[in-house]
Protein backbone atom coordinates (compact mmCIF):
# COMPACT_ATOMS: atom_id res chain seq x y z
CA UNK A 1 0.00 0.00 0.00
CA UNK A 2 2.55 2.50 1.17
CA UNK A 3 4.43 1.48 -2.44
CA UNK A 4 1.08 2.00 -4.20
CA UNK A 5 0.45 5.75 -2.55
CA UNK A 6 4.49 7.04 -3.52
CA UNK A 7 3.72 6.34 -6.97
CA UNK A 8 0.46 8.26 -7.22
CA UNK A 9 2.12 11.10 -5.45
CA UNK A 10 4.53 10.43 -8.14
CA UNK A 11 2.12 10.73 -10.84
CA UNK A 12 -0.06 14.00 -9.77
CA UNK A 13 2.63 15.81 -8.62
CA UNK A 14 3.72 17.23 -12.04
CA UNK A 15 0.31 17.78 -12.84
CA UNK A 16 -0.41 20.31 -9.77
CA UNK A 17 3.23 22.20 -9.96
CA UNK A 18 2.10 23.15 -13.85
CA UNK A 19 -1.15 24.23 -12.58
CA UNK A 20 0.26 26.68 -9.81
CA UNK A 21 2.62 27.75 -12.44
CA UNK A 22 -0.24 28.60 -15.24
CA UNK A 23 -2.44 30.07 -12.42
CA UNK A 24 0.73 32.44 -11.65
CA UNK A 25 1.06 33.71 -15.49
CA UNK A 26 -2.47 34.21 -15.57
CA UNK A 27 -2.76 36.56 -12.65
CA UNK A 28 0.05 38.13 -14.08
CA UNK A 29 -1.36 38.43 -17.50
CA UNK A 30 -4.28 39.60 -16.12
CA UNK A 31 -2.44 42.32 -13.92
CA UNK A 32 -0.72 43.79 -16.82
CA UNK A 33 -3.83 44.03 -19.46
CA UNK A 34 -5.39 45.94 -16.80
CA UNK A 35 -2.54 48.00 -16.26
CA UNK A 36 -2.30 48.75 -19.80
CA UNK A 37 -5.92 49.36 -20.63
CA UNK A 38 -5.81 51.97 -18.02
CA UNK A 39 -4.68 55.65 -18.72
CA UNK A 40 -1.12 56.77 -20.14
CA UNK A 41 0.80 59.07 -18.04
CA UNK A 42 0.86 62.41 -19.71
CA UNK A 43 3.60 63.27 -22.31
CA UNK A 44 6.05 65.30 -19.90
CA UNK A 45 6.99 67.71 -22.55
CA UNK A 46 3.40 69.02 -22.91
CA UNK A 47 3.92 70.30 -19.78
CA UNK A 48 4.73 74.07 -18.36
CA UNK A 49 7.66 73.68 -15.76
CA UNK A 50 8.60 77.10 -14.29
CA UNK A 51 11.88 75.72 -13.35
CA UNK A 52 12.69 74.22 -16.30
CA UNK A 53 11.64 76.54 -19.57
CA UNK A 54 12.71 80.08 -17.32
CA UNK A 55 15.38 80.16 -20.06
CA UNK A 56 13.34 79.69 -23.65
CA UNK A 57 13.92 81.70 -26.27
CA UNK A 58 11.26 84.28 -26.37
CA UNK A 59 9.81 87.02 -28.88
CA UNK A 60 7.68 89.76 -27.64
CA UNK A 61 4.99 91.97 -29.32
CA UNK A 62 3.47 94.74 -28.00
CA UNK A 63 2.23 98.40 -27.56
CA UNK A 64 2.08 101.57 -25.30
CA UNK A 65 0.84 104.63 -24.38
CA UNK A 66 3.31 107.57 -24.45
CA UNK A 67 2.52 110.48 -21.57
CA UNK A 68 5.46 112.85 -22.96
CA UNK A 69 7.21 116.03 -21.45
CA UNK A 70 9.68 118.14 -23.33
CA UNK A 71 12.06 120.68 -22.33
CA UNK A 72 12.94 123.73 -24.45
CA UNK A 73 16.38 125.86 -24.72
CA UNK A 74 17.00 128.61 -27.22
CA UNK A 75 19.76 127.84 -29.61
CA UNK A 76 22.56 129.56 -28.62
CA UNK A 77 23.71 129.84 -32.30
CA UNK A 78 23.71 132.28 -34.72
CA UNK A 79 19.71 131.28 -35.96
CA UNK A 80 18.92 131.68 -31.99
CA UNK A 81 15.08 132.87 -31.32
CA UNK A 82 13.61 133.10 -27.65
CA UNK A 83 11.36 130.44 -27.02
CA UNK A 84 8.13 132.77 -26.52
CA UNK A 85 4.73 131.39 -26.81
CA UNK A 86 6.68 127.99 -27.33
CA UNK A 87 6.48 127.92 -23.22
CA UNK A 88 2.97 127.87 -23.47
CA UNK A 89 3.00 124.20 -25.33
CA UNK A 90 1.04 121.25 -23.99
CA UNK A 91 1.95 117.59 -24.47
CA UNK A 92 0.12 115.16 -26.59
CA UNK A 93 0.00 111.83 -25.52
CA UNK A 94 0.27 108.98 -28.19
CA UNK A 95 0.40 105.81 -28.83
CA UNK A 96 3.65 103.85 -29.41
CA UNK A 97 4.62 99.88 -30.91
CA UNK A 98 7.36 97.50 -29.92
CA UNK A 99 8.60 94.04 -30.77
CA UNK A 100 11.64 92.33 -30.15
CA UNK A 101 13.00 89.60 -27.66
CA UNK A 102 13.83 88.85 -24.19
CA UNK A 103 15.38 86.51 -22.70
CA UNK A 104 17.32 85.34 -19.17
CA UNK A 105 20.65 85.24 -18.74
CA UNK A 106 20.32 83.73 -15.59
CA UNK A 107 18.45 83.47 -12.95
CA UNK A 108 18.55 87.14 -12.30
CA UNK A 109 19.45 88.65 -15.11
CA UNK A 110 17.62 89.18 -18.55
CA UNK A 111 18.21 91.15 -21.20
CA UNK A 112 15.86 93.12 -24.07
CA UNK A 113 16.55 94.34 -27.49
CA UNK A 114 13.79 95.17 -30.42
CA UNK A 115 12.65 97.67 -32.72
CA UNK A 116 10.21 100.62 -30.96
CA UNK A 117 8.03 103.00 -33.20
CA UNK A 118 7.68 106.06 -30.54
CA UNK A 119 5.43 109.00 -30.66
CA UNK A 120 5.23 112.01 -29.32
CA UNK A 121 3.26 115.24 -30.09
CA UNK A 122 2.79 119.03 -28.39
CA UNK A 123 -0.03 121.66 -29.30
CA UNK A 124 -0.59 125.41 -28.88
CA UNK A 125 -3.28 127.17 -28.54
CA UNK A 126 -4.07 130.99 -28.64
CA UNK A 127 -7.54 132.71 -28.66
CA UNK A 128 -8.36 136.50 -28.63
CA UNK A 129 -9.58 137.90 -25.31
CA UNK A 130 -10.53 141.09 -26.78
CA UNK A 131 -13.90 142.27 -27.59
CA UNK A 132 -15.48 141.75 -30.97
CA UNK A 133 -12.44 139.59 -31.86
CA UNK A 134 -12.72 135.92 -32.67
CA UNK A 135 -9.73 135.45 -33.73
CA UNK A 136 -8.10 132.12 -33.18
CA UNK A 137 -4.88 130.64 -33.47
CA UNK A 138 -3.62 127.09 -32.61
CA UNK A 139 -1.71 124.05 -33.92
CA UNK A 140 -0.73 120.17 -32.91
CA UNK A 141 3.00 118.83 -34.25
CA UNK A 142 3.37 115.28 -33.97
CA UNK A 143 7.37 113.91 -33.75
CA UNK A 144 7.34 109.79 -35.06
CA UNK A 145 11.02 108.39 -34.27
CA UNK A 146 12.48 104.12 -35.10
CA UNK A 147 14.22 103.59 -32.17
CA UNK A 148 16.25 100.38 -30.97
CA UNK A 149 15.68 99.71 -27.04
CA UNK A 150 18.62 98.14 -25.14
CA UNK A 151 17.63 97.04 -21.77
CA UNK A 152 19.46 94.52 -19.39
CA UNK A 153 16.87 94.04 -16.48
CA UNK A 154 17.04 92.29 -12.75
CA UNK A 155 14.60 89.76 -12.82
CA UNK A 156 13.12 87.93 -10.15
CA UNK A 157 10.20 85.05 -10.32
CA UNK A 158 9.67 81.83 -12.73
CA UNK A 159 5.77 81.91 -13.86
CA UNK A 160 5.42 85.13 -12.57
CA UNK A 161 8.25 87.83 -13.13
CA UNK A 162 9.29 91.04 -11.89
CA UNK A 163 11.55 93.10 -13.61
CA UNK A 164 13.57 96.34 -12.90
CA UNK A 165 15.55 97.42 -15.72
CA UNK A 166 18.36 100.02 -17.11
CA UNK A 167 19.51 101.11 -21.20
CA UNK A 168 19.85 103.05 -23.40
CA UNK A 169 17.75 103.87 -27.10
CA UNK A 170 19.03 104.92 -29.80
CA UNK A 171 16.97 106.32 -32.25
CA UNK A 172 16.42 107.98 -35.90
CA UNK A 173 13.37 110.62 -36.83
CA UNK A 174 10.58 109.30 -39.48
CA UNK A 175 8.99 112.20 -39.67
CA UNK A 176 7.50 115.54 -38.27
CA UNK A 177 4.24 116.94 -39.20
CA UNK A 178 2.62 120.04 -38.04
CA UNK A 179 -1.58 121.10 -38.38
CA UNK A 180 -2.16 124.56 -37.79
CA UNK A 181 -5.41 126.03 -37.89
CA UNK A 182 -6.15 130.21 -37.68
CA UNK A 183 -9.32 131.82 -37.39
CA UNK A 184 -9.14 135.66 -38.46
CA UNK A 185 -11.25 138.52 -36.51
CA UNK A 186 -14.47 138.05 -38.88
CA UNK A 187 -14.35 134.60 -37.74
CA UNK A 188 -13.33 132.77 -41.26
CA UNK A 189 -10.89 129.61 -41.10
CA UNK A 190 -8.35 130.76 -43.15
CA UNK A 191 -5.87 127.91 -41.94
CA UNK A 192 -3.21 126.34 -44.72
CA UNK A 193 -3.37 122.93 -45.67
CA UNK A 194 -1.63 120.10 -43.44
CA UNK A 195 2.19 120.02 -43.62
CA UNK A 196 3.15 116.95 -45.42
CA UNK A 197 5.61 114.56 -43.23
CA UNK A 198 9.56 115.67 -43.33
CA UNK A 199 12.82 115.07 -41.38
CA UNK A 200 13.77 118.91 -42.36
CA UNK A 201 14.76 120.35 -39.33
CA UNK A 202 15.18 117.49 -37.28
CA UNK A 203 18.81 115.99 -35.81
CA UNK A 204 19.89 112.77 -38.30
CA UNK A 205 19.61 110.52 -34.83
CA UNK A 206 19.85 110.61 -30.98
CA UNK A 207 19.97 108.83 -28.32
CA UNK A 208 18.17 108.60 -24.30
CA UNK A 209 18.33 106.83 -21.52
CA UNK A 210 15.64 103.80 -20.30
CA UNK A 211 14.45 102.94 -16.79
CA UNK A 212 11.76 100.50 -16.76
CA UNK A 213 9.48 97.95 -14.26
CA UNK A 214 7.16 95.70 -14.79
CA UNK A 215 5.67 92.50 -14.65
CA UNK A 216 5.64 89.50 -16.69
CA UNK A 217 2.88 86.61 -16.56
CA UNK A 218 3.61 83.05 -18.03
CA UNK A 219 -0.27 81.26 -18.18
CA UNK A 220 0.92 78.38 -20.42
CA UNK A 221 3.94 76.52 -22.04
CA UNK A 222 4.34 79.16 -25.37
CA UNK A 223 2.51 82.22 -23.98
CA UNK A 224 2.89 85.28 -21.23
CA UNK A 225 1.56 88.41 -20.96
CA UNK A 226 3.64 91.63 -19.95
CA UNK A 227 2.72 95.13 -18.17
CA UNK A 228 6.07 96.97 -18.48
CA UNK A 229 6.42 101.06 -18.28
CA UNK A 230 9.47 102.60 -19.17
CA UNK A 231 10.27 105.97 -18.84
CA UNK A 232 13.01 107.47 -21.31
CA UNK A 233 14.59 110.23 -20.70
CA UNK A 234 16.03 112.57 -23.87
CA UNK A 235 19.79 112.87 -23.91
CA UNK A 236 19.93 114.59 -27.67
CA UNK A 237 18.49 118.04 -29.22
CA UNK A 238 16.08 116.61 -31.74
CA UNK A 239 16.48 119.64 -33.72
CA UNK A 240 19.08 120.13 -36.17
CA UNK A 241 21.96 123.22 -35.75
CA UNK A 242 20.01 125.23 -38.06
CA UNK A 243 16.55 125.59 -36.10
CA UNK A 244 15.79 128.45 -33.84
CA UNK A 245 15.16 126.43 -30.44
CA UNK A 246 16.81 123.14 -29.00
CA UNK A 247 14.73 120.58 -27.90
CA UNK A 248 14.66 117.02 -25.88
CA UNK A 249 11.91 114.94 -25.40
CA UNK A 250 11.06 112.93 -22.49
CA UNK A 251 7.89 109.94 -21.93
CA UNK A 252 6.38 107.67 -19.56
CA UNK A 253 5.14 105.14 -21.93
CA UNK A 254 3.20 102.08 -20.51
CA UNK A 255 4.11 99.55 -22.25
CA UNK A 256 1.90 96.15 -21.98
CA UNK A 257 1.94 93.25 -24.50
CA UNK A 258 2.23 89.36 -25.35
CA UNK A 259 5.26 87.16 -24.86
CA UNK A 260 5.67 84.15 -27.05
CA UNK A 261 8.34 81.30 -25.79
CA UNK A 262 10.02 78.50 -27.85
CA UNK A 263 11.06 76.16 -25.99
CA UNK A 264 13.90 73.81 -26.59
CA UNK A 265 12.50 70.69 -28.70
CA UNK A 266 15.91 68.82 -27.10
CA UNK A 267 15.48 69.54 -23.31
CA UNK A 268 11.57 68.80 -23.19
CA UNK A 269 10.95 65.77 -25.65
CA UNK A 270 11.14 62.43 -24.02
CA UNK A 271 11.44 59.19 -25.62
CA UNK A 272 8.79 56.63 -25.06
CA UNK A 273 10.20 53.31 -23.89
CA UNK A 274 8.12 50.29 -24.85
CA UNK A 275 7.46 47.41 -22.54
CA UNK A 276 8.56 44.20 -24.13
CA UNK A 277 5.85 42.38 -21.83
CA UNK A 278 2.88 44.23 -22.86
CA UNK A 279 1.04 42.34 -25.68
CA UNK A 280 -0.28 44.84 -29.00
CA UNK A 281 -4.10 44.31 -29.03
CA UNK A 282 -5.91 43.46 -32.26
CA UNK A 283 -7.11 45.85 -34.01
CA UNK A 284 -11.33 44.99 -36.03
Amino acid sequence: MKQLAVLTLLIFSPFVNQAQISTGKVGDTKKKTETGSGKEAKDPSTKYDPEKNMFDFTVFLGAGYSIGSHRLAENGDLFGREIGERANEKMVNRWTYQAGVRNRINRFLSFEAGLSIDRYGESYEYKSTTLNNDSAYSYERSYNMLALPIQLYFTYGKRVQVLAGVGIQPYIPLGMRTETTIIDSLGRNISPEKDAKTIEGLNSAGISLLFSAGVQYRFSKYFSAYVIPAYSLGLTNIYSKQEPHKEWLNALNIRFGLAIHFPDPTKTRTKKVKDPNRKKAFQW
